[in-house]
């Protein structure tokens, strides 16, 4: 097996890289702020407009992430355009929902639907950007580029989140203008879509659909990823709200805390995924992990009340930071990829995979709460990391040079 490479010994071809990876990484940066401002607030506008309780915003979640389930269809369905364009069409998707959220939803049913609009762009989004970044780098170095990403995003994510803290406490904006700002960004984001070329296979005919049994291991990482990704991008935050309660604001500014940390940590991450491989760095993920569900399940009963809350926004960080270590799965399919054309479709095929747990999840999760209590959603968490563990450990122990 060859890991997908491309040759930039040209100088011509070297400087029209560089040119592409600006123009890819600005609209990585766009694409951030956007979702910084609407993502980071999305909790507790749904508490705030809809009040929401932990089984209804489980059942909510699972809907918002079937389009991520139904990924690898969605792009089957485009094999033939070339991923620039087709980024360009998820990004308006992308703010038309954002739109429809922001001023048509006059009902939980009516903002369920406008989610799944956003969800559809911002799920192909995700995936083609993960395909530029394997398409704009080298082997040896991918971690780095993608460092460099989940950087950008946090930087993005950062601009976001000060436009809410702004918006909501020195302006008085209410969601809805935020979200018509967070919408025109990700307008623009799509403009200048239009100006990235595609290079290798972004630009190729792709196969529509791949799921091949030499690929078990990174299917394997994309279902327990989907758990734990939900567990904590909704009942972390759900915790700090419902039970802490801390407003639109306070979680802002939490994100802003994280999202600076992460700006200068996530490219050190990438970097490690290259120097030490897949392997150890997800193992250790596993492992952090691990502590990060102990602390959330037992912090409230067992810490000296003043530590309760710093003690949540520090797994709050550290966890975020951990989420940018998802760029070792893709960095490790790189590698064992046999043909360009595959590599498209197999990362949107353990996108599927993974949505179609994270459906799940938030359900299950939402029920365990409401019948058991809110720690037992991270004791179960706890056992996803230690077979994140157990699944990483039978990665190569060396990245394949």
């Amino acid at each position: 097996m060859t890991p997908y490479s491309q040759d930039t010994r040209h100088p011509s071809k070297s400087r029209l890289l560089k040119d592409q990876k600006v123009i890819f990484l600005f609209i990585t940066f766009l694409g951030a702020t956007a979702s910084g401002i609407f993502f980071s607030s999305l909790n507790n506008f749904l508490v705030d407009v809809y009040d929401m309780g932990a089984y209804q915003r489980g059942i909510l979640e699972s809907i918002r992430e079937l389009p991520g389930m139904l990924l690898f269809v969605f792009l089957a369905s485009v094999s033939t355009v070339k991923e620039g364009r087709i980024l360009f069409v998820a990004s308006l998707i992308t703010a038309l929902g954002l739109l429809g959220v922001a001023s048509l939803s006059p009902s939980v049913i009516r903002v369920t639907i406008w989610l799944f609009v956003w969800s559809i762009g911002a799920h192909i989004v995700m995936t083609i950007r993960e395909s530029f970044s394997v398409a704009l780098s080298e082997p040896g170095s991918r971690g780095r580029l993608f460092g460099m990403v989940r950087s950008l995003r946090s930087l993005g994510t950062i601009v976001g989140t000060i436009c809410i803290w702004i918006g909501m406490d020195r302006l008085g904006f209410g969601y809805e203008k935020l979200y018509w700002i967070a919408a025109l960004i990700m307008s623009f984001s799509a403009v200048v879509a239009i100006f990235i070329k595609e290079r290798g296979h972004t630009g190729v005919r792709r196969k529509r659909f791949v799921f091949n049994r030499k690929y078990t291991l990174f299917y394997l990482l994309a279902i327990l990823f989907g758990i734990r990704k939900q567990i904590f991008l909704v009942f972390g935050p759900w915790v700090l709200i419902r039970i802490f309660h801390q407003d639109a604001p306070d979680m802002a500014r939490l994100v802003l805390a994280s999202s600076t940390v992460g700006l200068f940590i996530k490219p050190y991450l990438g970097r490690l995924i290259d120097l030490l491989g897949e392997r150890t760095v997800l193992m250790g993920d596993s492992v952090i992990l691990l502590l990060i569900c102990t602390c959330y399940g037992l912090a409230e009963k067992t810490l000296p009340q003043p530590l309760v809350l710093p003690s949540l926004f520090a797994c709050f960080i550290v966890d975020d930071c951990l989420f940018s270590l998802r760029s070792a799965h893709v960095t490790y399919l790189s590698k064992i990829v046999e043909s360009a054309d595959e590599l498209t479709a197999s990362i949107s095929t353990s996108y599927s995979i993974e949505h179609l747990v994270s459906m799940m999840a938030p359900i299950a999760a939402g029920f365990i709460w409401v019948r058991f209590g809110y720690p037992w959603v991270f004791f179960v968490s706890a056992i996803v990391a230690g077979l994140m563990f157990l699944t990483s450990s039978r990665l190569p122990r060396q990245a394949i040079k």
